[in-house]
């Protein structure tokens, strides 16, 4: 990427908070901020992240970067308590980077897995002391968040400047969309191996790297996804959604929806037009 340092105005951190209760929400939450960056890491728990219209499966570890003007919300699955860290800066100016962003438009919204997850978890608690404080300091607000910047901006210039991991990055880029438009087929390992041309290990060995999941849990993160939003927005039967979303039968997607979300679909639904009728 080349650039190598972040400029700054003064006074750009407008908010830090710490949600511990995702757990309770049960809906993805769609909206944007237009004048603003985001940064959202997952300290604990596991859970999707939405933005620009894809869907990505989170846990500790995930670091989300959402420039200005994306579209984007976030749930947990319901089982866990997802407790994570958003960091929304302002006035944020890297050259040949519209205001607020972090990265350019093709790579956004950037989702990896962070190696050195102890010293981020550091500076945003740190961060997030600093701002419950009625006496913080202003100017030890904007040394971490600068030295939070700095680690996320290395990370992506790691991943662009290193020929090895840039062809590693885009492979699994690869993978990814393949798995996002073929999610509702039948899909194994050694397909995938055979579909990519690599050998089935080598390549969950990269996948998981990359993104902290393997390419099957992956799969049956987005098509538990996509049926919360089909038992929320259609009327479609769980039988249909069942076959729809590749699965074997209706009593397997029962019992694997009730093992990561908490309740059987039926229940889902009713639950959440409780909630919005």
């Amino acid at each position: 990427m080349g650039r190598d340092n972040i400029i700054l105005n003064a006074d750009f951190v407008e908010l830090i908070y710490v949600d511990e209760e995702y757990h309770k929400n049960h809906s993805q939450l769609i909206h944007k901020h237009d004048d603003v960056l985001e940064l959202f890491y997952i300290m604990s728990g596991s859970g999707q992240y939405t933005a620009a219209g894809r869907t990505y499966p989170v846990q500790r570890g995930s670091l989300v970067i959402c420039n200005a003007g994306v579209m984007h919300g976030e749930s947990p699955y319901w089982h866990n308590t997802m407790l994570s860290y958003c960091c929304v800066l302002r006035g944020l100016s890297i050259p040949g980077l519209p205001q607020n962003t972090l990265t350019d438009a093709a790579r956004s919204p950037a989702c990896f897995f962070i190696d050195d997850r102890e010293t981020v978890e550091y500076i945003l608690l740190a961060l997030h002391h600093q701002k419950c404080q009625p006496d913080a300091s202003p100017a030890v607000s904007h040394l971490l968040a600068n030295a939070l910047l700095n680690l996320v901006y290395a990370k992506l210039r790691h991943l662009s400047d290193d020929a090895d991991i840039k062809h590693n990055e885009e492979f699994l880029q690869n993978i990814a969309t393949w798995l996002d438009q073929h999610y509702m087929e039948p899909v194994t390992l050694e397909g995938l191996g055979r579909r990519f041309h690599i050998s089935p290990s080598y390549l969950s060995h990269i996948f998981k790297t990359g993104t902290g999941f393997s390419p099957m849990k992956y799969l049956l993160y987005r098509r538990i996804g996509e049926s919360q939003r089909l038992l929320m927005n259609s009327e479609l039967p769980v039988s249909s959604i069942s076959d729809q979303l590749g699965f074997n039968d209706s009593s397997h997607f029962c019992r694997t929806f009730k093992k990561y979300i908490g309740l059987t679909p039926s229940a889902y639904r009713r639950h959440f037009r409780g909630i919005h009728p």
